[in-house]
């Protein structure tokens, strides 16, 4: 998935008047507009469930940055400045009524500060980790009542281990405020896990490892509250000391990701096919507790840009072995792909904003609600998410023989357009696939946009 702006609405009363001026004026049918604060691209959800007026405050580096909005329909763009009122109205045609907003701007601490020293060490590397803060924060997560539903891995010794060893500390205050945390929202999960990220422990105590200050997509790191609880959980309960145990076994997770899931290759061929994007580095973290949940981020600073993927680790259960090992090898690597793979292919649908909008134009037609499928309801993220999957297909065309390929792409097309609910996913993926395969010499997937968009608006 690309870097969402985490977008935490302060509900409240707007007083001010606009006798003189209207403000500026977006209608939208949608639940959803997207967002675009100094050109970085965000979603702005739960439209309709908002009061008919509210203030929020962005985080910006300077004093003025532009803002544009985009609906299915228009867009308005904007000028956020920092403590000054930015006001502008939402035509809500999917409620009837409209809602009027009020966007402000403070100061913003950048997420990550990538020094000389940080660069030279990680300038064209493809990270691997599982890092011991991360994995304590897991940990903590498989304790809460959260832990007992999917989203934690069971299938393995090491997850019996974990329950063995940190069971008797279930009641203590950090499991307990986690699992309020996650009880009040799931959404919570990913932000806590992530932001993880930016810690490390200097003996018994968890600080800050001077590179980010968050990683998740929020202004603030979500988990600086709960540090000195996960330090007290940590010490009594010899987390550490246990870490310490399973080296190996982290160690041997991460050869197997590098040599079977092989996230180089990935990352050679999508900078091939996106020529125009680059990432100086790519980090994947997971930890062997993760059941399903991935999520992905990226920074830049001091010329410097990474991207971040949050995924599980693939494991491969009995079922599974009985498949033949070009199918297991396609299932494991997907995980990872489908997260990576969007720092490439969202700034390029980003160029092509207005034409995704205009051949969306019956969404429906494309989505089913009440399935996965339903969550993207804006053409743009719907766009992306049919080249996410889209993108799957070109790449395992290249690496697959045709037949192991044949059975992949059916299952694949299966499972978007049944389980997730992507009705023409099986259409859209055969018409990618012959534009790419018929594609003239020195063409690029990203050269392809302009004919698939063509393509769907046709439809």
């Amino acid at each position: 998935m690309k870097p969402f702006v985490a977008v935490l609405l302060l509900l409240s009363g707007i007083t001010q008047t606009f006798a003189q001026h209207k403000p500026p004026i977006i209608r939208t049918k949608t639940n959803s507009l997207i967002l675009y604060v100094n050109n970085e691209k965000g979603n702005f959800n739960g439209i309709n469930d908002l009061p008919s007026a509210f203030n929020h405050s962005f985080g910006i580096e300077q004093e003025t940055v532009p803002l544009q909005l985009v609906s299915e329909q228009d867009s308005i763009s904007l000028t956020l400045r920092q403590g000054q009122q930015t006001v502008f109205w939402v035509i809500r045609e999917g409620k009837g009524d409209t809602m009027t907003a009020s966007f402000t701007a403070h100061k913003l601490v950048k997420a990550a500060v990538f020094s000389d020293a940080y660069k030279k060490e990680n300038q064209n590397r493809t990270l691997i980790q599982i890092p011991e803060v991360y994995e304590l924060v897991n940990v903590v997560f498989a304790l809460t009542d959260y832990g007992k539903t999917e989203a934690i891995y069971k299938g393995t010794d090491y997850y019996r281990a974990v329950m063995g060893h940190f069971s008797p500390y279930r009641n203590h205050p950090a499991v307990r405020t986690v699992d309020s945390l996650l009880k009040q929202s799931e959404d919570r999960y990913a932000p806590l896990k992530m932001d993880s990220y930016a810690y490390q422990f200097t003996g018994d105590n968890i600080q800050k490892g001077g590179v980010y200050d968050r990683i998740s997509w929020g202004e603030v790191n979500e988990l600086s509250p709960y540090i000195p609880l996960l330090e007290d959980f940590a010490r009594i309960s010899g987390f550490r000391r246990f870490y310490q145990k399973y080296g190996s076994y982290y160690t041997s997770l991460i050869a197997d990701y590098q040599k079977n899931v092989d996230v180089s290759i990935m990352k050679g061929w999508l900078e091939k096919q996106f020529p125009r994007t680059r990432y100086s580095a790519i980090k994947v973290l997971f930890t062997p507790l993760v059941g399903w949940n991935q999520s992905a981020n990226q920074f830049e600073d001091n010329g410097f840009r990474e991207a971040q993927a949050h995924v599980n680790f693939p494991f491969v259960n009995d079922s599974q072995k009985q498949k033949p090992a070009p199918l297991i090898k396609a299932n494991r690597m997907m995980i990872v792909f489908t997260e990576i793979n969007h720092s490439y292919l969202n700034p390029e649908a980003d160029r092509y904003n207005k034409e995704i909008v205009l051949a969306f134009k019956a969404l429906s037609d494309w989505i089913t609600p009440g399935r996965p499928s339903s969550n993207y309801n804006n053409p743009l993220s719907c766009f992306e998410e049919y080249m996410n999957y889209g993108l799957v297909t070109l790449f395992y065309a290249d690496i697959f023989g045709k037949e192991d390929f044949e059975q992949i792409k059916a299952g694949l097309e299966n499972n978007m357009v049944v389980n997730r609910g992507f009705r023409r996913f099986r259409e859209f993926d055969q018409e990618l696939l012959r534009l790419y395969q018929s594609r003239q010499s020195g063409q690029t997937v990203a050269d392809l946009y302009p004919a698939i968009i063509a393509w769907v608006a046709r439809q």
